[in-house]
């Protein structure tokens, strides 16, 4: 049987950025979703299960043993072997698998005009073709459109073995999940169901703990103000035992004081005992509240800032659009000042191309376009930490705070190496949200964001008052910030 254990197992990349701590945990046949925050470790905990990280403490193992998981990378950049083995082979389970993803071996012949899109097709298809024990999948919804999303989801259904999957994608995470593993601060939780049913059920649970620390808190504040009074009233005691020895008369009787001193220490042993007991209650309420933990959710609301362009047009264009030296389509189009536009069409059809077409036409200053681009290369993700590293102190503190309202750990994020492809994408964001802007022209902003951060740009654009151009295959982020499509078929934009 296919399987994934996890035995108490802890991983760090160094002491001070512990990313995984005593993870035990079992997955049997059919898919997981692994989710979290942006930075969090996922990427991670799959290279755990590959064996290209070995655990610091603990073990992981895979079943049947000896045959290595297969995993699919978030970039699609290189034509690999196995890609190309899978687009010549001839075998018919092989032949049967392009079919379905509707792939042409002659496409490979112009790979690096192929969209990512597209890559990711041959990429999952040579994986699934194998039928590995072992499936990981890190983010295989990013770039495809809704054609090739659906020809992916019933690939993926289909797979009788062990898979894991990594997304943001809600709709793939409820059609194909049957379990969900949370990472959150350092934890890694297994919870039943898909993703909205786990969200929920973990949402009840961290709410119970805020409701149980807040009874804590409120009892710890009884019992401290308790133990406080105590010791008052048995300093106001002896205050007064003492005030009345000071004025005590040499005509009263030894006896009459002898009875009052032993009255008066049997007072305080009894309160002793009361304040030893108050204290000792306190002791264990501070002890529960210092034990509970309350996972924080990151992040915050964001805005791009805006003023108004002093122009009515900002971009213009009449000319054919072209990659690598062939002609997809001829476009006249322009672009208002308050225009929120929406570029659709299938993987290939040429969206990216256009706006890079019409960005390099733009004769606004440069400073007031934030273009996004759709794949972020990890020395794109090294370079965007290096620019926010190399800024001057408060410059440096604008940007990682807006990176912290993006849900990302500005502290870890400025001690990593390689941030995560979300990571980059938020530097990239909040680089370029500092400045006012008269145009965004977002390619596919949503990849490798993590669900809340989806839901926060989602927020800033619907505040947002400039002009827009978007590329998603996101419908319902679509919809909401972007009232003009411009569909590119073969015979051009209608």
């Amino acid at each position: 049987m296919s399987a994934v254990h996890f035995n108490h197992v802890s991983f760090s990349y160094s002491s001070a950025v512990p990313i995984i701590e005593d993870a035990s945990f079992d997955l049997g046949p059919g898919w997981t979703g692994l989710v979290g925050a942006n930075g969090v470790g996922k990427s991670t905990l799959l290279h755990l299960i590959t064996g290209d990280h070995p655990p610091d403490i603990g073990s992981v193992s895979v079943e049947p043993p000896g045959l290595p998981p297969v995993l699919c990378e978030q970039r699609v950049d290189n034509l690999t072997s196995d890609i190309e083995s899978f687009a010549w082979d001839w075998d018919r389970d092989t032949v049967r698998m392009r079919a379905s993803l509707k792939l042409d071996p002659e496409h490979l012949r112009r790979w690096v005009t192929l969209s990512p899109g597209e890559r990711k097709r041959w990429q999952i298809g040579a994986a699934l073709v194998g039928a590995p024990d072992v499936l990981l999948l890190d983010e295989p919804t990013n770039h495809l459109d809704s054609e090739a999303r659906d020809l992916l989801v019933t690939a993926l259904m289909a797979y009788k073995g062990c898979g894991v999957v990594v997304s943001h994608d809600r709709q793939l995470l409820a059609q194909l999940t049957m379990r969900t593993l949370r990472i959150a601060d350092g934890r890694a939780t297994l919870w039943g169901g898909s993703y909205d049913f786990a969200h929920t059920a973990w949402e009840a649970a961290r709410h119970e703990v805020i409701e149980e620390y807040s009874r804590l808190k409120r009892e710890q504040a009884k019992a401290s103000k308790r133990l406080g009074d105590q010791r008052r009233k048995a300093e106001q005691k002896d205050a007064e035992r003492l005030r009345i020895k000071q004025n005590a008369g040499k005509h009263d009787l030894d006896a009459r004081g002898a009875i009052a001193t032993g009255r008066h220490a049997m007072g305080q042993r009894a309160g002793s005992r009361e304040r030893e007991a108050t204290r000792s209650k306190l002791e264990a309420i501070t002890e529960r509240v210092d034990a509970t933990s309350i996972q924080k959710n990151r992040g915050g609301a964001v805005s791009f800032d805006f003023a108004p362009a002093n122009k009515e047009f900002l971009l213009r264009y009449d000319d054919s659009v072209i990659v690598g030296g062939r002609v997809l389509f001829d476009a006249n189009v322009a672009v208002r000042r308050t225009d929120r536009i929406r570029i659709s069409g299938a993987n290939g059809a040429g969206k990216t191309s256009l706006l890079r077409h019409l960005v390099d036409a733009a004769v606004i200053p440069n400073d007031k376009v934030l273009y996004l681009d759709q794949e972020t290369t990890a020395m794109d993700a090294r370079t965007f930490l290096e620019l926010v590293r190399a800024l001057p102190d408060d410059d440096k503190g604008r940007v990682m705070s807006l990176v912290a309202l993006l849900g990302a750990d500005p502290g870890a994020l400025l001690q990593s190496d390689q941030p995560s492809p979300g990571e980059a994408r938020k530097v990239a964001l909040a680089l370029g949200l500092g400045t006012p802007k008269w145009l965004l022209v977002l390619d596919e902003p949503t990849n490798h964001l993590d669900l809340p951060s989806i839901e926060r740009l989602e927020q800033a654009l619907l505040g947002y008052e400039g002009a827009l151009l978007l590329i998603t295959h996101d419908d319902a982020l679509a919809q909401k910030v972007t009232d003009t499509t411009w569909e590119i078929r073969e015979d051009g934009i209608v």
